[in-house]
C-alpha cells in the first residue's frame, strides 16, 4: 500500500485591502458618497450569494 505524503497545511486567507481615506473620497460630496457605499453594499451582498430584489425608479 502506498504511503500519501503529507497533507499541506491550509492556505492563509486572504484579504482584499481598500484604502477608505483616499482623496478621492474625502472630497465627494455627501450624496455621491451614499450612492458609493450602497452600489459597495449591494454589490457585498450579491459576491456573498444574497438574493437581490431589483427595484423600478418610481420606488426609489
Amino acid at each position: 500500500m502506498k504511503r500519501l505524503p503529507p497533507a499541506r497545511p491550509p492556505a492563509a486567507p486572504r484579504q482584499l485591502s481598500i484604502p477608505f481615506e483616499s482623496e478621492r473620497l474625502r472630497t465627494m460630496s455627501l450624496a455621491e458618497r451614499s450612492t458609493v457605499l450602497a452600489r459597495m453594499a449591494r454589490l457585498l451582498l450579491e459576491a456573498a450569494g444574497a438574493a437581490t430584489e431589483e427595484r423600478s425608479d418610481d420606488e426609489r
